[in-house]
């Protein structure tokens, strides 16, 4: 048994030193530096030496040999292997040259018989360029060569040097010997490299294994495994290309799924992450065979379509919704999935992927806002909607370079003519556009968080106003305007509170008006802040009566001050006596409640007189006076002798 081990260690053994065991491996590249590097050498050593073999008495032969050998078969060869091209005959250069060089220094022996050791060299030259197999075939044939010379060389060439036959013999002993050193040196490098390609080979399949994670990563969402934004736009592109090749079309359906993160608060995030999984595996199975689904935000797929024809219609599009909608069961609840469309379509609207991609974004925002269920991207809709969002970056500019002003419109008491107030209006002077109406800059200082200091802003102007009205001996309350985000503000009661107390003013002077809107999204919050703002002395006011939806549950429990009917019922007001039914009846019920009602819109005096015959109590509107700066409003005033002290002593 031992000997059987034996037997094939030494078999392993010789098998590699021969080579049969290892692969090639060398590539071009490895191959060009190794030409590179010998025939580098080879003129290093070879030129100089050939200088001194030619200057030196019976050395002259040698040395033109060894100039040739370098100038037509090195050199040569290093230009092949700088242009890697023809390596295999670079190679083949270079060891013809080392045999005629070294043949040559055998034959003559050279300076005092010491030339003939560089033959020496030539079988690790053979194993360094060819490798362990091939170098053993270039180095045995090269000692073949040598053994033939000495054998019957010197008695058939007079001019080379006489050797021995002991001597010849001992050579090409001493030569297969280097010869099996050198084979082994070189098996000791070819495993070293072996094992190095190996080592790489492991670290790059590792790198490429986390390469690949991480590009998966890149294209797709981590928790459905559904492709991403990225890797949808990659997509959309190839199947544009698609389409168009045959005349089609694609559509891509933005589907925002609605109260995902309130029902996640309820789930936990376990929870909530089962209903994505499930939504993602109903909206999976909706594309199948028909197009591709993507995960873009947490609360967002898209899928694409793709149609026989270049669009779509609206009943196509209203019966997919219908069709589509489901439930979905989680911890044992079931779940009604809401979710809101936007779509745009190629190629009526783009044929670029990131366009078509915003497009539907935007129409699925403009769904959202409407309180639709689906929009198709409209061009006008995103004029609108750019326009919208630029607006918040002017705003910011405007409050910075006070452009906004405040107007005030006078309110009048309809039984004596005097004015007894002022409603306070807020007009953004803009420097290009001009004047930038309320209806339109109001929603997006709502929306982008600057009502806060707007509201904080015309506050401050307004009870100023009012203190130097008062200093003029103006006896005039002043209306201002919150919105229903004012309204939950934390800081709001203090901030009023202090604002008129460093204006010297009382808060009765200061009437609030909260339209009715305020109620509807958290009718308790509202309420109890309007409690508050009237333990503080604050006046309150229901502004644009009659357009809610929830004013008569909610007025028994107000503490409010007055009723302002809606400019819409008081325009035509003459005309329409379904208008005169409704204000009669806020009239009445207002005074009932022991409240006082102001009719905003009067834009004639027929109307001011039909108020008047109907107990309306103050009326406000263009009959009276447009929203006028404070100056105008002061001589207004003035001139229509205002003043509560004038009514009374009347």
């Amino acid at each position: 048994m031992f000997e059987g081990r034996l037997s094939k260690r030494l078999k392993d053994h010789i098998g590699n030193l021969l080579g049969t065991g290892l692969e090639d491996l060398f590539g071009q590249a490895e191959r060009r530096q190794q030409v590179l590097l010998a025939a580098t050498i080879g003129m290093a050593v070879g030129l100089p030496f050939s200088v001194f073999n030619m200057s030196t008495d019976g050395s002259f032969i040698v040395g033109m040999t060894e100039l040739a050998a370098v100038c037509f078969l090195v050199f040569p060869a290093a230009l092949l292997a700088q242009r890697s091209v023809g390596l295999a005959f670079a190679e083949g250069l270079v060891l013809l040259a080392g045999l005629v060089i070294f043949g040559t220094l055998i034959a003559f022996r050279g300076i005092q018989g010491t030339a003939q050791f560089w033959g020496f060299m030539f079988p690790f030259l053979a194993f360094f360029l060819k490798g362990q197999r091939r170098g053993w075939l270039y180095s045995c044939g090269f000692a073949l060569i040598v053994a033939t010379y000495f054998a019957i060389g010197p008695a058939a060439l007079p001019f080379a040097y006489q050797y021995t036959r002991t001597y010849g013999a001992h050579y090409v002993v001493t030569l297969i010997c280097f010869t099996v050193i050198a084979a082994g040196f070189n098996l000791l490098r070819s495993r070293f490299e072996e094992k190095l390609q190996a080592r790489v080979a492991e670290r790059t399949a590792t790198a490429k294994v986390y390469l690949n994670q991480l590009q998966y990563q890149a294209t797709h969402d981590p928790l459905t495994g559904l492709p991403n934004r990225v890797k949808l736009t990659e997509t959309i592109a190839s199947e544009i290309e698609k389409a168009s090749a045959t005349g089609q079309g694609l559509v891509i359906c933005n589907l925002h799924l609605e109260r995902l993160f309130e029902l996640g608060n309820v789930l936990g995030i376990a929870g909530a992450d089962a209903l994505v999984l499930q939504i993602a595996e109903h909206l999976g199975r909706i594309a199948e065979g028909e197009g591709y689904l993507s995960r873009t935000r947490r609360d967002e797929f898209v899928i694409l379509y793709r149609i026989d024809r270049p669009t779509v219609s609206p009943d196509e599009l209203q019966r997919f919704i219908a069709e589509r909608e489901f439930s979905i069961q989680v911890q044992g609840y079931a779940i009604h999935i809401e979710f809101t469309l936007g779509l745009s379509i190629s190629p009526a609207h783009s044929n670029d992927p990131e366009l078509l991609l915003k497009k539907a974004e935007q129409a699925m925002l403009q769904a959202r806002k409407n309180e639709q269920r689906w929009s198709i991207y409209d061009e006008k809709q995103e004029e609108v909607f750019v326009r919208h969002h630029l607006l918040f970056g002017k705003m910011q500019e405007g409050l910075r370079l006070r452009q906004f002003q405040v107007h005030f419109q006078p309110q009048v008491d309809l039984a004596t003519g005097v004015v007894i107030g002022a409603e306070a209006l807020t007009r953004w002077a803009d420097p290009i556009e001009g004047m930038i109406s309320p209806v339109v800059f109001i929603p997006v200082a709502e929306e982008s968080g600057l009502i806060q200091p707007l509201t904080n802003w015309l506050v401050r102007v307004c009870m100023s106003e009012s203190a130097r009205w008062k200093e003029l001996g103006l006896d005039l309350d002043i209306s201002i305007n919150l919105s229903a985000i004012s309204l939950v503000d934390p800081n709001l009661i203090d901030f009023l509170r202090n604002t008129a107390a460093e204006a010297g003013l009382a808060p009765e002077k200061i009437n609030l008006e909260i339209t009715e809107s305020c109620f509807i999204k958290s009718p308790e919050r509202s309420l109890e802040v309007m409690r508050r703002l009237r333990e503080a002395g604050f006046r309150l006011s229901i502004d644009d009566f009659g357009t809610g939806f929830s004013s008569l549950s909610y007025l028994k429990n107000m503490p409010i001050n007055e009723l302002k009917i809606d400019q819409s019922f008081v325009r035509k007001l003459l005309e329409s006596p379904g208008d005169q039914s409704i204000v009669i009846s806020t009239i009445d019920l207002a005074h009932n409640f022991g409240l006082s009602v102001v009719a905003e819109g009067i834009e004639d005096e027929p109307t001011a007189t039909w108020l008047r015959e109907h107990h309306c109590d103050i009326g406000q509107g263009y009959t009276f006076a447009r929203p006028i700066p404070a100056a105008e409003m002061v001589l207004f005033a003035q001139s229509r002798q205002a003043g509560r002290a004038a009514v009374e002593s009347n």
